[in-house]
């Protein structure tokens, strides 16, 4: 019940779902744009895209952030106040986080699903085997649609703790950007003191990592530089996705804790607004 009504909330509002259509096609035309003909497989050092593959990761990791993000961002602050008078005649704060992590989550996942299968078919899909699935397409597209599903969460999360509507897009710009600075991808970050640890706040570091694990990007790209994350093996894969879970985890702890009942007071407050 609570599932189907967030779904009619997010088709409900046209503009919006609108905009969700097209964010996935846009992400999915600048792939096609990234110079270079290898795409996920050997590039040329010397060639026209010799960082073809950074690139792809980049872009794919910068998409699953934006959409999870864009999915979740305004949601919980929109709703506090007719939440907070449901949960007063009895809505389980559970069943409605769980309806909205559901929902959310699956839009990311058809989402990321169509950018990921765009890179694959129309630049080139992975050319070695994958690290733990045994597909190294179906590996990526998991990696992809895990760190969006993330971002789902990360984006409930601020959308919560936000006070106005009107913080929410400085709020999403900043996200993004720090998102697209940390996740490795732009520039080297091991072993530079201050930054990497920094970066391994952000779920997109450990995103890109995790693709870059599926594809064997240290083997592939020459240019690539040497990140201990991005080893192309089962044990570090499953590492980067553990971590992905962990921001998960907490991500969803935070926003239960945020929105538990409140005291009796503030409930006979909040339900006589």
């Amino acid at each position: 019940m609570a599932a189907r009504r967030q779904a009619w909330l997010v088709f409900g509002d046209q503009r919006y779902a609108i905009f969700l259509t097209i964010l996935p096609l846009l992400f999915a035309a600048l792939a096609l744009v990234t110079p270079g003909n290898t795409g996920l497989g050997t590039t040329d050092p010397y060639g026209n895209g010799p960082d073809e593959p950074v690139e792809l990761l980049t872009l794919l990791t910068l998409a699953a952030v934006c959409i999870g993000t864009a999915l979740s961002i305004r949601d919980l602050v929109s709703e506090d106040s007719i939440f907070r008078r449901e949960q007063y005649l009895g809505l389980s704060t559970s069943a409605y986080l769980g309806a909205k992590i559901l929902v959310f989550g699956l839009l990311a996942a058809v989402q990321t699903a169509f950018v990921t299968t765009v890179v694959v078919l129309g630049k080139g899909a992975p050319a070695r085997g994958a690290a733990v699935l045994g597909s190294g397409t179906v590996e990526l597209y998991v990696t992809v649609a895990t760190t969006a599903i993330v971002s789902v969460i990360v984006g409930l999360v601020l959308s919560a703790v936000a006070r106005y509507k009107q913080l929410l897009l400085p709020i999403v710009v900043l996200v993004v950007l720090l998102s697209l600075v940390f996740s490795g991808g732009m520039f080297p970050l091991a072993a530079r003191d201050g930054f990497e640890q920094v970066s391994w706040l952000f779920p997109s570091r450990w995103g890109f990592a995790a693709q870059a694990s599926t594809i064997d990007l240290q083997s592939i790209d020459l240019l690539a530089e040497h990140d201990a994350l991005w080893g192309h093996s089962a044990g570090q894969w499953l590492f980067d996705m553990a971590m992905l879970f962990v921001f998960a985890v907490v991500g969803t702890g935070l926003l239960w804790w945020w929105l538990r009942p409140p005291s009796r007071p503030r409930q006979v407050e909040a339900a006589g607004r």
